[in-house]
């Protein structure tokens, strides 16, 4: 007998959201986690009283965030609050997280010579901005089954009554393109390709969607923090009848012909299975999971050539607000860059000329620190490979990583010191995760943090947006990793694509 109708693995927020949809639909599921814990990165870890976030620090579209925690039958009543994001540099002081017209109306006041050209590209932009609103309700690309079905309908539908299209796509032109066609000021078109110091890098439609979000829908944080979303759908799952089984590692899914039929444990337990649906990361389900002979050979290809997004290295304080000159802090989430040296080559370790983000992670938040203190979360990019040589093998390092990795943390805050004075006498608990930590702890291959490149080319590979479907029948994907892009962020996306996976084996297995 199976062991299961439908076994998930990890219990990410994509995999609790397809288990408590599953199980709340009268399915006997069981989901098995690694972790001492579930919620994958969306988890919090404590130092010395002072909690910490694992990975994300907000999400946008909140409204859909509430829809899909009722759908998987989760309390959907949140207190949020809206996180609000300001760069800083040399040529920069501006809180950025507002609507597109009150900030063009501040540019063109800073850049007065660019006012024509911003007027001219906004008037373009904007009608990306909207379509990427719009496409983020209804987008056949990012539906499967029924939902995709009856969002082509509705398209053919408006198309037929002559209604406009109200998520026409933006053109996939380079940003870069259109920024350098309206605006001649090389920092005025970095800041609006890329919310920072560097180059626009992005399509027009996917720097569209990244300020639809930030501008216009906003980015959001519980007000309980962020780990109430596990919480609440771990809670949905249980009561609902699944089963979830903490630290319990899979070793493989086994497949009879191209069909899934069971997962294999660390411990060497076969469980067999109906469905198999992998909120692991995507490379590591289809390349070390799964047999590589189980998968259509171009998937394969494709899975291996495609890459991730970069890692980061991320330093966590615990401190003293009081002894911290706040003033040049206008805003929850700051991007600082203390220098703009741009034909300067920079080392990873470089921070003083690169964007560094600095969040004050408790403001508005509650419970999270002791009484009169406060906490910071750092970031920066950082390379896996400059770690690499660190790892001898899962959760294991050379002799001297420890120290190394606190000599990049300080690093870190004598640059952010440069912004917030006082911040290193202030600092009570410190804590550093490395491309290391998110590969070893947050299960991402080589330490990505933002799902697969974003890059035209490697879009370009994929013959779909939706990933959750694989060429082995009867494995499906979910999470952050189940979609070439985070169409709607991070948090819903990973919630959307565990919802969709469940979608999937009801309509398939005739159920509802």
């Amino acid at each position: 007998m199976e062991a299961a109708d439908v076994i998930v693995i990890g219990a990410g927020l994509g995999g609790l959201a397809c288990g408590a949809k599953l199980a709340l639909s009268g399915r006997r599921v069981l989901i098995l986690e690694r972790k001492p814990h579930p919620g994958g990165t969306s988890h919090v870890f404590e130092r010395r009283g002072y909690k910490f976030p694992m990975g994300p620090l907000g999400f946008g579209f909140p409204d859909r965030v509430r829809c899909f925690l009722a759908e998987a039958g989760a309390d959907p009543a949140l207190e949020l609050r809206r996180a609000h994001y300001q760069y800083l540099s040399p040529a920069f002081d501006i809180v950025y997280s507002r609507p597109l017209l009150e900030l063009e109306a501040e540019l063109a006041r800073r850049f007065p010579a660019e006012a024509a050209g911003l007027a001219g590209f906004m008037d373009e932009f904007g009608a990306c901005v909207r379509s990427a609103r719009a496409r983020a309700d209804a987008n056949p690309d990012f539906l499967a089954g029924r939902r995709r079905a009856e969002a082509l309908s509705a398209a053919a539908s408006a198309a037929v009554s002559g209604m406009p299209a109200a998520a026409t796509p933006c053109p996939d032109a380079p940003s870069a393109e259109r920024l350098a066609f309206h605006l001649r000021d090389p920092r005025l078109r970095n800041f609006l390709g890329s919310m920072g110091s560097g180059e626009p890098a992005l399509s027009l439609s996917h720097l569209a969607f990244m300020w639809a979000v930030m501008a216009e829908e906003g980015i959001w944080f519980p007000a309980a923090g962020i780990h109430v979303l596990v919480e609440r759908l771990a809670r949905a799952f249980l009561d609902a009848g699944g089963a979830l089984r903490l630290g319990t590692p899979v070793l493989r899914v086994e497949a009879s012909g191209r069909r899934a039929t069971a997962v294999v444990t660390e411990s060497g337990e076969r469980l067999g299975a109906g469905w198999v649906v992998s909120n692991a990361d995507a490379k590591r389900t289809l390349l070390d999971l799964v047999a590589p002979g189980a998968l259509d050979p171009e998937e394969l290809d494709r899975v291996r050539r495609v890459p991730y997004t970069k890692s980061e290295v991320c330093v966590y304080l615990g401190l003293d607000p009081g002894r911290i000159d706040w003033g040049r802090m206008r805003a929850r989430h700051l991007f600082y860059r203390k220098t703009l040296a741009p034909d300067h080559f920079s080392a990873p370790e470089d921070f003083d000329n690169t964007d560094i983000e600095i969040c004050r992670w408790d403001e508005g938040m509650e419970g999270l620190v002791p009484e009169g203190k406060s906490a910071l979360v750092l970031r920066a990019g950082f390379p896996f490979d400059a770690f690499a040589p660190w790892r001898t093998g899962n959760k294991a390092r050379r002799a001297g990583y420890r120290a190394a990795k606190a000599v990049l943390a300080r690093r870190l805050i004598e640059t952010a010191e440069t912004a917030l004075p006082g911040l290193a006498a202030a600092v009570d608990v410190m804590e550093v995760a490395t491309p290391l930590t998110y590969l070893d702890w947050g299960g991402r291959v080589l330490g990505s943090i933002a799902g697969w490149d974003w890059s035209a080319a490697s879009l370009a590979a994929f013959p779909r947006k939706l990933l959750v479907d694989t060429s082995i029948e009867n494995l499906l994907l979910a999470g952050v990793y189940a979609a070439s892009e985070l169409f709607l962020g991070g948090v819903p996306t990973a919630l959307h694509t565990g919802l969709l996976a469940a979608d999937l084996i009801l309509e398939r297995d005739g159920g509802s």
